[in-house]
């Protein structure tokens, strides 16, 4: 089944992976990007096997006339990404964190509900539990927010269940993204996570930086696992079941493990590197120590079985990415 679909985030690591898929799939997508963090060399990765199928619209979800104006009744499915999505920087400037991930999320949120898109699919995000002790992380976890960004996505969360009865023709799924890693991921962009970033380390010869002693944990999903459950849903192949999900791979690893995984992975494929002790230095505020994700109600309700691991993820960007 080819659908129609809109993008935001776009020219972002997850935006253009699943652009990528959809396009490899045979549907047509619109991408939607203000290009602030996402970059054009995503754009021209997409467009090369696009056949006339991809078009790139270059805007801000804050553009609320844009937004209406490109949402219309033609477009099957939205899936919203385009957010500020940095927990530090949501501290230095609450104001245009919040412009950014609620008043944008309501734009698109709205002009797809106002046109009766049959699926508007967005990213939520781990970062709405806090710190628990309770692990694995379920979906009936009370929200415990630490910072302006899981907050804003917390307020998504809300605001999705709060309106829903407003847009009945409207099937609204929101996927909470613990730790999604693969390729493309830029290592030296605002929102780099500490695969793409240890990775390149490890290759230029330099310290891996750590915050913490490497003890906190996290639970790391490969990024094409997300895309086929965002087509998943957005195709109709597992009915339509609203909600608010985990999406993990539910597998914690520590950081000091993640580091050894990675130099395993690159010794199969790069064996004369030379590879040092990490450099440790002082915990962030915001950051959270320990993380795991249930993904038992995704399993049950979206069909969700994650194929790709943590080795093979990365045996994955280093040959598609780095061609290693």
């Amino acid at each position: 089944m080819n659908v129609t679909w809109l993008v935001t985030g776009s020219a972002g690591f997850i935006g253009s992976n699943l652009c990528t898929m959809l396009l490899q799939n045979e549907h047509k997508v619109i991408g939607f990007d203000n290009l602030s963090t996402g970059k054009q060399s995503n754009i021209d990765r997409v467009m090369k096997n696009a056949q006339g199928r991809y078009n790139f619209v270059e805007g801000d979800i804050c553009d609320k006339d844009k937004i209406s104006k490109i949402i219309s009744s033609e477009i099957d499915v939205v899936v919203h990404l385009a957010a500020q999505g940095s927990v530090q920087k949501s501290f230095s400037n609450v104001a245009f964190n919040n412009r950014q991930n609620i008043d944008g999320f309501l734009n698109v949120f709205n002009a797809a509900g106002e046109n009766n898109i049959a699926k508007f699919i967005y990213a939520s995000s781990c970062a709405v539990y806090g710190e628990t002790d309770v692990l694995p992380i379920t979906e009936e976890l009370c929200p415990n927010p630490v910072s302006p960004y899981a907050s804003s996505k917390l307020m998504n969360d809300l605001l999705s269940q709060n309106l829903s009865h407003l847009y009945p023709k409207t099937y609204t799924v929101g996927l909470r993204f613990f730790n999604i890693f693969g390729p493309w991921q830029d290592p030296f962009g605002d929102y780099a996570a500490v695969v793409p970033r240890w990775i390149d380390a490890c290759i230029e010869g330099k310290q891996p930086i750590i915050f913490g002693d490497g003890s906190a944990t996290r639970d790391f999903c490969y990024v094409g696992n997300v895309c086929e459950l965002v087509e998943n849903i957005g195709i109709g192949k597992i009915g339509n079941t609203s909600g608010v999900y985990n999406i993990s791979s539910g597998v914690s690893i520590s950081l000091n493990e993640l580091y050894l995984e990675i130099i395993g992975a690159l010794k199969e494929k790069y064996i004369k590197l030379n590879f040092g002790k990490a450099d440790y230095q002082p915990w962030r505020d915001g950051d959270i120590k320990h993380s795991l994700g249930s993904i038992e109600l995704a399993r049950k309700k979206l069909d969700f079985a994650p194929s790709v691991d943590l080795r093979d993820g990365i045996l994955n960007i280093l040959s598609e990415q780095y061609g290693l």
